[in-house]
């Protein structure tokens, strides 16, 4: 038997989003899209089952954006700069930088979180045009209905998508109905998906409906189209709806207007429903926080069923006389451009990532490697772009890849290639392999990796799980081997100076029972002559928080260092002396110098992380740039320490409905899940 979907109970004026009539309509007319539903219910279900607990990503996943305005008339005409003030605030609320994140009541605090995902008007179109990321039409149809996909299609007075494999498609509309927006779930058909929204709900200016003037309508929307539900379950007030997010506490139904903290349904006393959630229909000003549990479905969708944005060339310019180019980002800004002019650090390339096991297609993120006795490997990862136009000349070329135990003073070739063996090896090459890519394209390639054994460095007092990475592709086998500019010994350079250069040098702080959260790195002169070099400690300016919102830094260096430090005047700033080796870093821009290294003189120097939470901290990433400077003052390099702060669920009622969203209707849930509420689903076909 089919078992009859229950549909929303109540379609009423307040049914503000278009997404769940669209859902419903699919239910009904198409058997296919069932199946595809529930089977990406499936694997979204597993995908955080396995890594939902590892926390947030350690990166940032940047989404190209085209907006199509489709007007009748000059008012539905939107201009540029309404669109543009629409960009900042989904930034904002998708990385938990909204002005108004403090107005989070504190018991729900601990459980917003940053999504890591940011977003961009695309400058390259699928024609391979350069583009402002904004397309006009004008259109015979005065209004549309709020489940109608009219506007996504030529032939029906719209405007097809640009490439949804590419793009986050945003239609802005004149809605016939109560409907503010709508936004299509990954299963939903290809050729629909996106975002809609009413012309008088988008941007923070222009003649706005003043309930939805901060743009919080299509941070709902694109809530949907990385596979979130409503917060209440959409079951008409039964309390038994579950959106399939533990963090997000049981409710009975929609919220509009501004309530007055706290609402109680469904038994979720003390603290109520979570109102102000932007997944629930409440007004924009009072919309300010997505969860941690929310997060984890959106990068989960973002790996099982989005995945191909995260390769997109839509945010690469096209400039005149562009040929195919094999490329690697070195930050989530970096176009290509040689050299690349970001202010971002060179060591912190998304396109390098480390996993521990076999799976680093299904999630794209680093974690720390650690060496196995049994010489079981780590697999390393290396995303190649080609720069060239979709359509243009395959390039192919010769992917390296390197280790070095991680320092702020690397080289080049040394350590990299191996020839630094004292204390221990300190460097070497992973492994080779040919590359392909066509134009407008990505692909991803892997080696198997073994680290090296920590106790070989036992001398060095450096811990296991801290290695740089370096990949280089070859275009030729000899000198310059295809690099626009030649390379020097100095590595910063030759990675900022050509895009076929990538580092990472990042370190993800764990929590360590006995003691604490604790980082290494290794300060080095790797040339053949004495230099001077100075230490300094900063905070990312990438929209990564302060550690010093988290807690505070201790540095310790060894003796020796401190030594020398003081022969060459023991200058410091921002850093208060705790005992003879020891120092508390005090902010930002803090540091020591000068130091004189001799060649290939290698310190260890221990970073100590110590919690100081005066106030209910949110799930977020916080961030420390150790830099490395020469003697003018010049980047030799850094490593960035990472601390992922867990979400705090004290103060949570947790999500007790007893149905599931098997990805077509909720049903029974077999289980409660100890993660996420419900597990299994069942259902008949």
């Amino acid at each position: 038997m089919v078992r009859q979907p229950r549909e929303e109970q109540e379609p009423s004026q307040f049914d503000i989003c278009g997404t769940m009539q669209q859902h419903w309509r699919f239910v009904r007319t198409d058997p296919e899209y069932r199946w595809r539903a529930r089977q990406l219910e499936s694997e979204i279900q597993d995908w955080m089952n396995r890594y939902e607990s590892d926390g947030l990503r350690t990166g940032i996943i940047r989404i190209p954006v085209v907006v199509h305005v489709i007007y009748n008339n000059d008012a539905q005409n939107i201009s540029d700069e309404q669109i543009r003030s629409q960009i900042p605030v989904i930034n904002q609320d998708f990385r938990r930088m909204n002005a108004d994140a403090a107005s989070t009541p504190a018991r729900f605090a601990g459980v917003a979180a940053d999504a890591r995902i940011e977003f961009a008007l695309a400058v390259r179109d699928p024609d391979c045009n350069p583009t402002t990321g904004i397309t006009r039409t004008r259109t015979d149809v005065e209004s549309w209905p709020g489940n109608s996909n009219g506007m996504k299609d030529a032939d029906t007075g719209g405007h097809d998508p640009w490439d949804v494999t590419k793009y986050l498609n945003i239609w802005v509309v004149n809605f016939a109905d109560d409907v503010i927006g709508s936004g299509t779930y990954p299963s939903f058909p290809a050729n629909i998906q996106g975002v809609v929204i009413h012309y008088r709900a988008f941007g923070t200016i222009g003649d706005l409906d003043l309930r939805y003037n901060r743009g919080r309508s299509l941070t709902h929307e694109i809530g949907h189209y990385l596979d979130l539900l409503h917060i209440w379950g959409d079951d008409g007030g039964a309390c038994t709806g579950s959106d399939n997010v533990e963090d997000t506490p049981n409710q009975a139904n929609r919220n509009i207007d501004c309530p007055q903290f706290p609402i109680i349904s469904c038994s979720n006393e003390p603290n109520g429903d979570m109102f102000m959630n932007y997944m629930d229909y409440t007004w924009d000003t009072c919309k300010n926080l997505f969860t941690a549990g929310q997060v984890a479905r959106m990068t989960a969708a973002l790996h099982v069923a989005r995945a191909t944005l995260l390769g997109s060339d839509g945010l690469v310019p096209v400039s005149e006389g562009l040929q195919p180019d094999l490329w690697m980002k070195d930050a989530v800004d970096d176009t290509g451009e040689e050299p690349d002019p970001s202010a971002l650090p060179m060591y912190i390339s998304d396109d390098i990532w480390v996993r521990r096991t076999q799976d680093g297609l299904m999630n794209q993120d680093h974690e720390n490697p650690v060496f196995r006795p049994s010489g079981s490997p780590n697999y390393v990862y290396v995303r190649v772009r080609n720069r060239g136009c979709s359509g243009s000349r395959t390039e192919s070329g010769t992917l390296r890849l390197y280790w070095a135990k991680a320092s702020t003073g690397l080289s080049w070739p040394a350590p990299w290639d191996g020839s630094v063996t004292t204390p221990a090896l300190m460097g070497g090459l992973i492994g080779s392999q040919s590359v392909s890519v066509a134009g407008g394209e990505d692909e991803i390639y892997f080696f198997p990796w073994s680290p090296p054994n920590p106790a070989d460095y036992a001398s060095l007092g450096a811990e296991e799980a801290h290695f740089c990475l370096l990949a280089r592709i070859e275009t030729t086998s000899t000198p310059p081997f295809g690099m626009t500019f030649p390379e020097t010994s100095n590595l910063y350079a030759n990675v900022q100076n050509n895009n076929n250069i990538v580092w990472k040098n990042i370190s993800i702080v764990e929590d360590v029972p006995g003691s604490g959260r604790q980082g290494v790195f290794i300060m080095a002169n790797y040339t053949n002559e004495p230099r001077l070099y100075s230490l300094m400690f900063r905070t990312p300016k990438d929209g990564e928080l302060p550690i010093f919102d988290w807690g505070k830094v201790f540095v310790t260096l060894p003796p020796e260092l401190v030594e020398k430090w003081k022969d060459d005047g023991d200058f410091c700033m921002g850093v208060r002396q705790v005992d003879c080796n020891t120092f508390q870093i005090l902010k930002s821009g803090a540091g020591f110098g000068k130091f004189r290294l001799e060649p290939n003189e290698l310190h260890t120097i221990k970073v100590q992380f110590v919690p100081a939470q005066k106030y209910i901290l949110s799930a977020r990433v916080f961030a420390l740039d150790a830099v490395q400077r020469g003697r003018s003052s010049e980047v030799i390099g850094g490593v960035r320490f990472l601390i992922k702060n867990p979400p705090d669920t004290r103060f949570i009622v947790k999500d007790t409905a007893t149905h599931c969203f098997d990805g077509v209707s909720w049903v029974p849930c077999k289980h409660h899940r100890k993660d996420h509420g419900c597990s299994s689903c069942c259902h008949d076909d």
